[in-house]
């Protein structure tokens, strides 16, 4: 296919979804399980090799981070499956990998239960994905059901999401997606326009890292013009981005300017009156008293 003659696929969304702000994208847009609804980028925390095996971490298909919910944590394990066909193994290999997760989970936790591993599947192929989403559909029943093992994953199939439903969802990771879709480079020059306005809301470092992407993974496909309007975007959105910051230091600056000079300002009226009381103790008219301080009759007549 198209997409899978690709090679540094799984890298390239290794380094994609190294960004917290791009992977809570992905999950709470991709995702339709209730417990990711509502997630904030602060909620999600990429797992390092401090926590998990290296060998674990160190295959370009595994994606795995830890999503902070209300009282309670969960693990979101990633498979990044690029080939061009389905892989009838896929259960088998989501499986163990959970397992070696939960080995180390269990060798980490002190008492209580383990925390909850919620498994992904994405896959980009061209052909249909055929492979059962639970492993028991691959195990023979010659025994009782219940020692028959169940486990089962989320997938997002690249192919099966309507390019309707990506264009309303927009984003960066909608975008990918959108493009990995095309069959050919002529089809993926035709929509690399409507990609862009996919982007368009998208923030300067998300821009970075779509523009980073575009030039790692479509150099020979697209047009030189094509590339530069992404690296344009990207230019005129940070550009836009540090004047915005400029214009908000300004007014900080200007904020702290006025708050000392409106202190300034009540320091000084209160000496004024402090020093009218006691010209008024000892019996200066109120006239010579509004001349030496600077306060009206009327304020002075109030003290």
């Amino acid at each position: 296919m198209y997409m899978a003659e690709r090679k540094p696929w799984d890298s390239a969304y290794k380094f994609l979804f190294s960004s917290k702000q791009v992977f809570h994208q992905f999950l709470t847009r991709f995702v339709e399980e209730d417990f990711v609804q509502g997630l904030a980028v602060d909620d999600v925390e990429l797992v390092d090799k401090s926590f998990v095996s290296e060998e674990l971490l160190d295959r370009e298909s595994d994606i795995i981070y830890k999503v902070t919910l209300p009282g309670r944590e969960v693990y979101v394990y990633v498979l990044l499956e690029f080939q061009s066909t389905p892989d009838k193994t896929i259960p088998v290999r989501m499986l163990l990998y959970i397992l070696q997760l939960y080995d180390q989970l269990f060798r980490s936790s002190t008492k209580g239960l383990l925390p909850a591993v919620f498994p992904v599947l994405l896959y980009n192929g061209s052909l249909p994905w055929t492979v059962p989403f639970n492993i028991s559909e691959l195990i023979a029943p010659e025994i009782p059901q219940k020692y028959i093992p169940s486990f089962a994953y989320y997938p997002i199939i690249e192919r099966d999401i309507p390019p309707e439903k990506l264009e309303r969802i927009k984003g960066l990771v909608a975008a990918i997606i959108y493009l990995e879709q095309q069959e050919d480079d002529a089809a993926l020059r035709r929509t690399i326009d409507k990609a862009i306005s996919m982007i368009a809301e998208e923030k300067p470092e998300q821009l970075r890292q779509f523009s980073h992407w575009i030039n790692r993974m479509f150099r020979g496909s697209l047009e030189n013009r094509d590339i530069d309007k992404v690296n344009q975007l990207t230019e005129v959105k940070t550009m836009l981005a540090e004047v915005v910051d400029r214009i908000e230091q300004r007014g900080e600056q200007r904020g702290v300017q006025q708050g000392i000079q409106q202190g300034m300002q009540q320091g000084m009226q209160q000496k004024a009156r402090e020093d009218a009381r006691k010209m008024l103790e000892r019996g200066f008219p109120i006239a010579d008293i509004s001349e030496i301080t600077g306060l009206s009759e009327q304020e002075i007549k109030k003290l």
